[in-house]
C-alpha cells in the first residue's frame, strides 16, 4: 500500500511544481535579480532585425550568455558573424567577458533592455534601447 501512496504523493507534488512555473496574468512582473531566462530570446528596436541572446547549460559562475547581432547592426559595428560572450554583472545587467568590444546588456524591465557597446577607437559607441521581440 505504501508504493501506491508514494506514487499519488509524487503525482500531486509534480502537479504543484508544474503549476508554480506557469505565469499568471494577475501576478506582478518578475523583479531583480533576474535569472538567465529573463535575458534569453530575441530583442528588437525600431523595426531592426532582432538581437539574439542564448545561454549555455552551466549554472553559477560558469553560466554564460551569448549575444549575436543581426547582419544590419553587424555591418555598422564591424562585428558581422561574431558572438559576444556575456556574464552576469549585477541583478539586472550582463557584461562582456572581454572588452573587445565592451558590451553591457541591462534589463530596465522584464520586456525592455538597453544595449551599450564601446569599441577601442574613439567614437565607436552604440546605445540601443530594445524591447522583447517574442
Amino acid at each position: 500500500m505504501k508504493p501506491l501512496h508514494m506514487a499519488i504523493a509524487a503525482l500531486g507534488l509534480t502537479g504543484m511544481i508544474a503549476g508554480a512555473g506557469v505565469a499568471r496574468a494577475d501576478q506582478p512582473d518578475p523583479t531583480p535579480p533576474y535569472g538567465p531566462g529573463a535575458y534569453t530570446g530575441e530583442w528588437t528596436a525600431l523595426g531592426l532585425q532582432p538581437v539574439t541572446i542564448t545561454a549555455n547549460k552551466a549554472l553559477g559562475p560558469a553560466a554564460r550568455l551569448y549575444l549575436k547581432l543581426p547582419d544590419s547592426l553587424g555591418k555598422i559595428t564591424g562585428l558581422t558573424g561574431r558572438t559576444i560572450e556575456l556574464k552576469v554583472q549585477d541583478d539586472t545587467s550582463l557584461r562582456s567577458v572581454n572588452d573587445d568590444p565592451r558590451t553591457v546588456f541591462r534589463l530596465t524591465s522584464p520586456n525592455a533592455a538597453d544595449l551599450q557597446m564601446q569599441g577601442a577607437k574613439p567614437g565607436q559607441k552604440l546605445d540601443l534601447p530594445l524591447s522583447r521581440a517574442d
